[in-house]
């Protein structure tokens, strides 16, 4: 059997055109890799950050060793190069060890990131109403997954897209491309009262922009009571000192002794700074893989009534190497 290697391209390719059902059959598929994870930790080994010998290149080197997901995930990142973080997703044989085909890494992180953000929103979308607002912070790889698959997963529905940046508008060409339904407006950050009322009309809300000020803030959720429900995930800030919504939310899921939702108990209290800086506890908090297949995610209640659901994403390279392993087996088919 010949090994694939599969292109970024390829990636958004395929992504771009799946169905409805198929990123549906996606999203199970990863929260199967994730309650592997939760299940049995240790098959995520320490991962490996160094430099080249030069000093120019940071490597990080992550493998995952399971009876069902084998392989790793590898990146470099050069400032001076302006590519950002480049790399490739290796998949093998748990059992063998053989090659089973790689997968680039770049196309491939934006879609499972937003995979595993839908997560809660495939197990509850009947909360999801025939309208529905979804606001995102950021313009990047990133925030265009997050859009494209939650647009597709509560496909049928008129769907009002909210885009917060910072300097420069999202391009949203492929979206009308392929979602020529969709409402798209877009909101600069410094606009206070816009981010505001998009935060507190939202349905969903994304966050997809590393920040040390967080612009979702408790008030602005509070200021309207008006959905009934909101779903946030964020997933921009991988950083102690970095925050995407305020401590005041935070500490209503304390408070009311209701879990966050999270990929990596572990993991997140290393990395969210939201988390770190609230003293949330691991019991505090419920990893992805833990949530029951079509089960609904935690929710909290605000002062005016409206329930809140708050999930945070880090990444973790089970779900690269799940991912890479279904990509690779369908597109041979």
């Amino acid at each position: 059997m010949s090994s694939a290697i599969i292109q970024d391209a390829q990636v958004q390719k395929h992504f771009l055109n799946v169905s409805h059902k198929a990123l549906c059959r996606y999203i199970d598929q990863l929260q199967i890799a994730l309650h592997r994870y939760s299940s049995h930790h240790e098959i995520i080994p320490p991962r490996l950050v160094d430099t080249t010998m030069n000093g120019s290149t940071t490597h990080l080197i992550m493998p995952v060793l399971d009876d069902v997901f084998s392989g790793l995930k590898w990146l470099g990142y050069n400032p001076q190069g302006g590519l950002g973080f480049v790399g490739a997703v290796t998949v093998t044989d748990p059992s063998s060890g053989s090659l089973i085909g790689v997968v680039q890494a770049k196309q491939l992180t934006g879609v499972r990131t937003a995979l595993a953000s839908c997560i809660g929103i495939r197990n509850e979308l009947s909360a999801f109403k025939k309208k529905t607002s979804i606001t995102v912070f950021g313009t990047g790889l990133q925030s265009f997954w997050h859009v494209f698959v939650c647009a597709k997963l509560l496909e049928g529905r008129d769907i009002a897209v909210n885009v917060i940046y910072r300097s420069s508008p999202m391009d949203t060409t492929l979206l009308k491309d392929h979602l020529p339904s969709l409402k798209v407006a877009q909101f600069q950050l410094s606009d206070t009262a816009q981010v505001r009322n998009k935060v507190s009309e939202s349905n969903i809300i994304f966050g997809c922009v590393p920040s040390t000020e967080p612009s979702i803030l408790q008030e602005y959720l509070e200021a309207s009571s008006v959905p009934e429900y909101t779903y946030i995930s964020l997933i921009g800030s991988y950083k102690s000192h970095m925050h995407e919504c305020d401590s005041a939310l935070v500490e209503q899921f304390k408070q009311q002794n209701v879990q966050i939702l999270v990929d990596s108990k572990e993991h997140t209290l290393i990395e969210a700074g939201e988390l770190i800086d609230a003293n949330v506890e691991p019991t505090q908090l419920l990893e992805i893989g833990n949530l029951e297949l079509n089960k609904p995610p935690p929710k909290s209640k605000c002062k005016n009534g409206k329930l809140v659901t708050l999930c945070k994403i880090v990444g973790l390279a089970i779900m690269d190497v799940s991912m890479a392993k279904t990509l690779l087996a369908d597109l041979s088919n």
